[in-house]
């Protein structure tokens, strides 16, 4: 009885503390948002990278039967719907958030992130990240886009031998440093399909997005074992291939600090014309 009175006040103290704290966010649509059925906002690494929830506590994977679906994403925060293209959030935790928006009706969804390091003590990349690298141009240092090193890892994922039988990089950010000749690290955004008709599955699909983590070794660029999955989705083949599950550098990393009220504007793109990364219908 004693234990869990204590548990109560801790709990209490908890929520106290943290409606002290608490921020705001509004999420501002336009473009075409009338079929938008789920806003919300994932709080997914501690500053080590580790994985967790807006609480503190770990995030851990669920039972297959409490799987997150792709129209029925896990979340800490779901906005509700003010009309008018306005979803509010009207109290979260201090943190960085990623952003994910559904379509439902039209099997949609645009989702936000950031490259989370696979080691640790190491720092994160913003999604807008660029393989960078400082060349001499008659005498004087530029910084460009190495796309040599850029390639080679590009290659290195798709010639790999994988379980699944698509396996995609979608983008590309890179460590940098004034003066380097290549990035010490390249963190890719992949995903990762199987859809294969198996003797034990004829129906079923599994798709995942991973961020993995390559090293420069003496001018060539190795895989860490380690990697972050952001989503493991298991559904039925067909229904997989009707949808668009895009990713978008606008819905990630957003930063909410105490007691902040911040909005976020965002047009939700044509998947038939856009330039972002991810699954599409086929």
């Amino acid at each position: 009885m004693k234990k869990l009175t204590i548990s109560i006040l801790f709990f209490v103290l908890f929520l106290f503390v943290s409606n002290l704290y608490a921020g705001g966010l509004t999420i501002q649509l336009s473009g075409e948002y009338d079929d938008v059925t789920f806003v919300g906002a994932i709080y997914r690494w501690d500053s080590d990278g580790l994985p967790r929830q807006a609480d503190g506590s770990a995030r851990v994977a669920k039972e297959r039967a409490e799987a997150p679906k792709i129209n029925e994403p896990w979340v800490d925060y779901r906005a509700r719907n003010k009309g008018n293209g306005t979803w509010v959030i009207e109290s979260l935790l201090p943190g960085i958030y990623d952003l994910i928006i559904v379509k439902n009706g039209t099997k949609q969804r645009f989702e936000g992130w950031r490259y989370a390091p696979v080691l640790d003590f190491e720092e994160f990349f913003p999604p807008n990240a660029e393989v960078l690298h400082d060349q001499d141009n008659d005498g004087k240092k530029e910084t460009v886009k190495d796309e040599e090193s850029r390639k080679f890892v590009d290659k290195t994922i798709r010639e790999s031998k994988h379980y699944e039988n698509k396996v995609i990089p979608l983008y590309f950010g890179g460590s940098y440093k004034k003066g380097q000749i290549r990035p010490k690290q390249i963190r890719v955004l992949v995903m990762l399909l199987r859809d294969l008709v198996t003797t034990l599955d004829s129906s079923s699909a599994t798709l995942r997005f991973e961020i993995w983590q390559f090293e420069d070794r003496s001018g060539g660029y190795v895989k860490q074992k380690r990697t972050h999955v952001l989503h493991r989705i298991i559904m039925p083949r067909n229904e997989l291939r009707q949808w668009a599950w895009l990713w978008d550098p606008a819905l990630g990393n957003i930063s909410v600090g105490e007691s902040d009220q911040k909005t976020i504007e965002y047009k939700i793109p044509d998947p038939s014309d856009t330039k972002l990364q991810g699954l599409l219908p086929y």
